[in-house]
């Protein structure tokens, strides 16, 4: 055993425990040595092992023929050998549940409106739901639907973040009452946590934290809220911890503080890019000619261009160059914006090479050209 991994403490711990203490060393030994072949050639390590039976020291005592009989219920409902395996590494007391208690998660998610698969994804990502009561989850499941939220909008909860389905009620609301105290009316608390679930894991004070920082650089409270409404992820650890550096990394191109926050109120998205992508777009426009100042004021008239693929914009601009119609991006830069598809229709009606009229309105376009829309 301790080639294994187990220390003096832990195999004294397994040999003393019901029903291991009646057995005789010969045969102690024999039923380990089975255990420990079964479990490794189901992907389980020296580490799984120990885990596992000092978890539950009884399992040594079980025949390999009685553990399969478990596995074959999981398997019969669906899940596949090595998740079960999975499980079990993650919460061994599966091997002690009775069938009933097994079957009984599945009635209950199944009143629920839970589909098998759904079902086997929650208890594969959290198997510590299988010894719940099926009552907590009921009064889980109505906690939020008297809330106010929806059945799709609880299943994708659960389904996403299935460890929410272990919390009592009061912690659920503590979590809820967090998130609403940084601004959010009840309506957008729920479509911002539908959306992003992992909401209920995260830290309220690092998001205040970083709520601040906002407020601080020029931000309103409503326009923190609409930024998180338009892009809930923005919230996740990953990114809110890296808004401070795109900020500045703004400010280093020489937006100005006031410009930035009407840059990101009018599209959000950018804080989700990376500062080298944004710096590189940025830069492309000032390789294809521009002066700073002028690649200054397009962004601010079109934002989207900050994160806008880049080689869609060199293609289009080496077109509309041949077309000499490069002044009419600097005063418009939405055109870049415009289907290719789209202009090339356009061009075959073009008199006078008046291409600045391939950016005209549809109608305006129409009109000029006596198009009859189809």
């Amino acid at each position: 055993m301790t080639s294994i991994g187990y220390d003096k403490d832990q195999i004294k711990m397994i040999v003393n425990s019901y029903p291991l203490s009646n057995y005789t060393e010969s045969s102690l030994l024999y039923t380990i040595k089975n255990l420990v072949n079964y479990l490794h050639r189901n992907t389980f390590s020296n580490e799984d092992i120990v885990y596992l039976t000092t978890t539950i020291p009884q399992i040594v005592s079980m025949s390999i023929e009685m553990i399969k009989t478990k596995i074959e219920i999981l398997l019969d409902k669906g899940i596949s050998k090595i998740d079960i395996f999975q499980m079990i590494k993650k919460y061994p007391y599966i091997i002690e549940m009775s069938n009933q208690r097994i079957n009984n998660k599945y009635i209950i998610f199944d009143e629920l409106g839970f589909d098998n698969n759904a079902i086997n994804n929650i208890l594969i990502s959290n198997p510590e739901i299988l010894n719940i009561d099926p009552a907590s989850i009921r009064n889980n499941y109505q906690f939020f639907k008297e809330f106010g939220y929806r059945q799709y909008e609880i299943h994708n909860i659960f389904e996403t973040i299935p460890v929410v389905i272990t919390y009592s009620n009061t912690k659920i609301n503590n979590r809820l009452n967090a998130i609403k105290e940084l601004g959010f009316r009840k309506e957008d608390l729920i479509k911002t946590t539908f959306y992003l679930p992992e909401l209920f894991l995260f830290d309220k004070n690092d998001i205040e934290e970083k709520s601040k920082d906002l407020e601080e650089f020029g931000f309103n409270k409503i326009d923190i809220i609409n930024i998180v409404k338009k892009i809930p992820m923005i919230l996740k650890p990953y990114y809110l911890n890296d808004i401070a550096n795109k900020l500045s990394n703004l400010e280093e191109l020489e937006f100005k503080k006031e410009e930035i926050v009407e840059l990101i109120k009018n599209n959000p998205y950018i804080l989700l890019y990376s500062t080298d992508i944004v710096k590189d777009n940025f830069n492309n426009f000032v390789d294809l000619g521009f002066y700073h100042k002028e690649v200054i004021q397009m962004i601010k008239d079109t934002p989207l261009l900050l994160i806008y693929n880049k080689d869609n914009i060199n293609y289009k601009f080496k077109y509309y160059k041949k077309l000499n119609i490069i002044d009419s991006i600097k005063e418009h830069s939405n055109i870049l914006l415009i289907s290719f598809d789209l202009v090339e229709d356009r061009q075959k009606y073009i008199k006078d090479n008046d291409y600045k009229d391939l950016f005209l309105t549809t109608n305006k376009f129409n009109k000029k050209y006596d198009i009859k829309e189809k």
